[in-house]
C-alpha cells in the first residue's frame, strides 16, 4: 500500500484503510488478497446521500468493482458480497438485479458461486412498508453471497 495512504488502524494481523475501495484496491498488487468482504451501496428505488446507482446502471457499476477484486484476490481467496434485494417500483415483486450481478460475476468475470447465506434478523425493520406492513403480502429478507475465482 502506498505510503501516502495511512491505515485507520493496524494489528499484528493486518491493517484497515478508509477510503474509496476502488482506489485503494488499485494500489494493491494483483493476486495478493485472500478475502474481500463488502457491502456496497444497494440499487434502491430512492437516491441516498452516499450515491447509490439506479437498478438499470447497478449491474455494470458493480461488475467493474468485481473485475478489480478478481485481479487482486489469490487463487484460493474469496469475495463475500452483501447485495441487498429490492422491489420493482410500484409492484409487490422483487427486482432481479442482484441475481443479474452474480451471473455477470460468474459468466463474464470468472468467479464461481461458492455458497449463499441468508440472514434472519427478527429485529430488522420490514420493508418496503407498502408490501410488508400495510398490505401484508410479502415478508422481509436478507441474503449474502460468497464467490471464488
Amino acid at each position: 500500500m502506498s505510503s501516502v495512504v495511512k491505515p485507520a488502524y493496524t494489528t499484528e494481523l493486518g491493517s484497515a484503510y478508509i477510503g474509496d475501495s476502488r482506489k485503494l484496491l488499485a494500489m494493491i498488487p494483483d493476486d495478493s488478497i485472500n478475502l474481500v468482504v463488502t457491502s456496497p451501496p444497494f440499487a434502491l428505488q430512492r437516491k441516498k446521500e452516499y450515491g447509490n446507482h439506479e437498478q438499470c446502471e447497478y449491474v455494470d457499476w458493480l461488475t467493474e468493482f468485481a473485475e478489480l477484486v478478481y485481479k487482486k484476490i489469490t487463487e484460493d481467496g474469496s469475495f463475500v458480497i452483501d447485495i441487498g434485494g429490492a422491489y420493482e417500483k410500484g409492484l409487490p415483486v422483487r427486482s432481479l438485479y442482484q441475481f443479474r450481478a452474480l451471473l455477470r460475476f460468474c459468466d463474464d468475470v470468472g468467479f464461481h458461486l461458492a455458497e449463499e447465506f441468508y440472514w434472519h434478523n427478527p429485529s430488522k425493520l420490514p420493508s418496503p412498508i407498502e408490501w410488508v406492513n400495510k398490505r401484508k403480502i410479502r415478508v422481509k429478507d436478507w441474503e449474502l453471497y460468497t464467490l471464488v475465482p
